[in-house]
């Protein structure tokens, strides 16, 4: 009878609609002008931009976005860049870390990293994000966590 009732519940799980996480969301990323002290080994940076997120149901959220970012040393890295990043829109505020690689062309970098909530929609939540683009222009994806 356990199986039976396991078996029953496992299929009412797969075949019920489920909602899409609040969070599950693609952004689009418009970069402003880069800010950069440091020398070409050693860098650090710090840029502003604007963002227009788009959740799983449809809806949008423009944001406002500041990053601030470090190179990394060459001799034990993973990442050619750390940044950290805080955005505030519509549907509330949260902020990011990010890990990146530099790419081929001039200024391109494709990064992975972790949300943090802080306020409305975003409030108590984290989850992992990506992006991928050329000097804060770009598209990236999120997955918060419900």
């Amino acid at each position: 009878m356990t199986r039976k009732l396991i078996a029953i519940a496992a299929a009412t799980c797969l075949l019920a609609p489920t909602a899409a996480l609040a969070g599950t969301a693609t952004y689009t990323t418009k970069g402003g002008p880069a800010k950069t002290v440091g020398t070409a080994e050693y860098q650090g940076s710090y840029q502003e931009g604007t963002s227009v997120v788009t959740f799983s149901d449809g809806s949008t959220s423009k944001e406002s976005w500041t990053c601030i970012g470090t190179s990394q040393p060459p001799n034990g890295k993973i990442f050619d860049f750390h940044f950290a990043c805080d955005a505030t829109g519509d549907a509330g505020s949260y902020s990011m870390i990010f890990g990146c690689n530099n790419g081929e062309a001039e200024g391109a970098q494709g990064c992975v990293g972790g949300l943090n909530g802080k306020t409305g929609k975003y409030e108590g939540k984290n989850g992992a994000t990506t992006w991928a683009g050329v000097n804060g222009n770009g598209m990236g994806t999120m997955q918060w966590n419900d």
